[in-house]
């Protein structure tokens, strides 16, 4: 700076001015001129010493824009991107929660055993109710006509019984506690004829109407109207067992046992399966032994969500109730028996006793 200060002074004052001499006004214009001119050239130098660094802090400010600029746009493209990225990840989650929950709710581990294919069980269950009973009111109305054929004499009942194609001991045994819980129909037929052996295996004579007329007659026609009814209400619940053991239910349901059988890790005809066909009898039998008789159906427990156990509790509770209601109708018809051997008895004893008295009151009044 010093320098540049002596060149101007140098410039100013030339070395013929200092050497020729001059007065003092002369002096004065001359420091004058020299104070103006070197505060110019010392206003232009920092005039253009100012506009450099001005350029300099401009472009330094320029460049720091630009970079912070940059650097935002990066920072922003971040932001954003952080936030597709978690939204695509709170959505993922979200579609991943749904699919969890879909899983437990309707997975394989969320289905009770033997679910698949129950609609053609229901349907299957109330049409072999109805063919139930057919054959129950077949029997019923057979087993009527056999007890009250008029003109059968007491051999004819003798030779039946000790006929060829009469059930032997080891057919009447099967068709009555069948090994496999369900019938043929041939042993339905042995079942029937069994029962009419062992309820009624001689049915009281049918007076003509004629003997019907006389005291003696209506006197053993009575008594024999209330034997008979008794032996009916106690062969109703021979007719029911049978029945319970017929194969009854369709062609559909058997093939839900069959399948149901193979999912559980069965082998070989499903247990109530007999000749292709399903007694009521075993298809409870099925439904008992593809569980607890199952190994699959424990480890199946096991591992089933909540929704999957809360449907096979379902499952089994409406079997339940179908068997606490077999069981009630069974209770019913045992009451039955049970107060007609009870009145039976009555009769055999305090019966007599009160005939005898009421003998010996008449005798006395007479």
């Amino acid at each position: 700076m010093k320098k540049v200060l002596l060149a101007l002074l140098l410039t100013a004052f030339p070395t013929q001015g200092w050497a020729a001499g001059c007065g003092c006004g002369s002096i004065s214009a001359m420091l004058t001129a020299t104070k103006t001119q070197t505060i110019q050239a010392v206003n232009a130098y920092t005039a253009a010493e100012a506009q450099a660094i001005r350029s300099e802090i401009l472009l330094a400010a320029q460049n720091i824009i630009g970079t912070l600029k940059a650097e935002s746009a990066t920072i922003v493209r971040a932001l954003v991107a952080l936030k597709e990225s978690n939204a695509a990840s709170i959505k993922g989650q979200a579609v991943a929660g749904e699919a969890m929950k879909t899983e437990d709710m309707y997975g394989k581990a969320a289905q009770p055993a033997g679910l698949c294919g129950t609609s053609a069980l229901g349907a299957g269950i109330q049409l072999g109710a109805q063919a139930g009973q057919e054959v129950h009111a077949t029997m019923r109305e057979k087993q009527l006509a056999y007890a009250n054929t008029a003109g059968v004499k007491p051999v004819e009942f003798l030779n039946r019984v000790l006929a060829e194609d009469h059930p032997t001991e080891k057919e009447t045994l099967d068709a009555l506690f069948p090994l496999q819980d369900t019938l043929t129909e041939d042993q339905v037929a042995q079942a029937h004829e069994s029962v009419k052996t062992l309820a009624n295996p001689r049915p009281l004579p049918v007076l003509t109407d004629e003997q019907k007329n006389t005291p003696a007659g209506q006197t053993y026609t009575a008594a024999r109207k209330i034997h008979e009814g008794r032996m009916a209400a106690v062969t109703e619940s021979l007719n029911n067992h049978v029945v319970y053991h017929a194969p009854t239910l369709p062609e559909d349901v058997t093939t839900w046992a069959q399948n149901q059988w193979s999912e559980a890790g069965g082998s070989g005809t499903p247990p109530g399966i007999v000749d292709g066909k399903l007694s009521e009898s075993g298809l409870y039998k099925l439904l008992s032994q593809m569980r607890v008789g199952n190994p699959n159906w424990f480890a199946q427990i096991a591992t089933a969500t909540d929704a999957g156990l809360l449907r096979e509790m379902v499952v089994m509770q409406a079997f339940q109730m179908e068997l606490t209601r077999k069981n009630t109708e069974l209770l019913d018809r045992l009451i039955v028996i049970a107060s007609l051997d009870y009145l039976t008895r009555m009769e055999g004893t305090t019966g007599k006793d009160m005939d005898d008295l009421y003998t010996r009151m008449v005798g006395a009044q007479q």
